[in-house]
């Protein structure tokens, strides 16, 4: 053994390469992410699912509450409003003191709208699809282009650090995701 260890003194010094190694091997542990229990609940995500024609079902509904609010679009005295993966609210917004919803467009898996000339495009999960805004209490649907998101996907949530339950595709298609608690989660993102 050394001198130094008997003169009650440790060589504390560690080589460059060595440091780094250990802060390796402690990020490594601390970052560990062992898969939940199955013996209590935790908060995670679960899917929604929409089966053949329900995903692609689209209707004029009455109005409703906002509950998940996305992207809000201006076009003349109305205001368009994204309620995610569920459909578009109609807002009459002549009145500013006043803005009044007038009517619920309900598509399935609904992000993104655009409007011009009258028309307004949105998605129905991976289609295009386009209304006729002639008639805002009920727009209708004139035309629709099948896979034109195909990057579009559900099979996890939006959110990152999370657990939720592993998409079945023999339940249908991912509509959108909830969040609520689980006893078994299998999938991390």
């Amino acid at each position: 053994m050394s001198s130094a260890f008997f003169n009650g003194h440790v060589n504390t010094q560690i080589p460059g390469s060595m440091k780094y190694l250990l802060l390796l091997i402690v990020i490594g542990i601390v970052s560990c992410d062992p898969t939940p229990r199955e013996d209590f609940a935790f908060m995670g995500y679960a899917p929604v699912y929409a089966t053949g024609q329900s995903a692609t079902a689209i209707s004029n509904e009455a109005i409703r509450s906002t509950t998940h609010p996305g992207k809000i679009y201006a076009y003349g005295s109305y205001l368009f409003q994204v309620e995610q993966n569920e459909g578009i609210h109609i807002i009459d917004n002549s009145n500013l003191q006043q803005a009044k919803k007038i009517s619920f467009l309900k598509i399935p898996g609904c992000s993104e709208l655009a409007i011009r000339n009258n028309y307004l495009y949105s998605n129905n999960l991976n289609d295009l699809i386009v209304f006729d805004l002639s008639n805002l209490t009920a727009p209708q649907l004139v035309n629709r282009l099948e896979n034109a998101f195909p990057q579009f996907s559900q099979s996890y949530p939006p959110f990152s650090g999370v657990y939720f339950e592993c998409p079945d595709p023999s339940k249908g298609v991912v509509i959108a995701w909830e969040q609520k608690s689980l006893s078994s989660a299998k999938c991390r993102r």
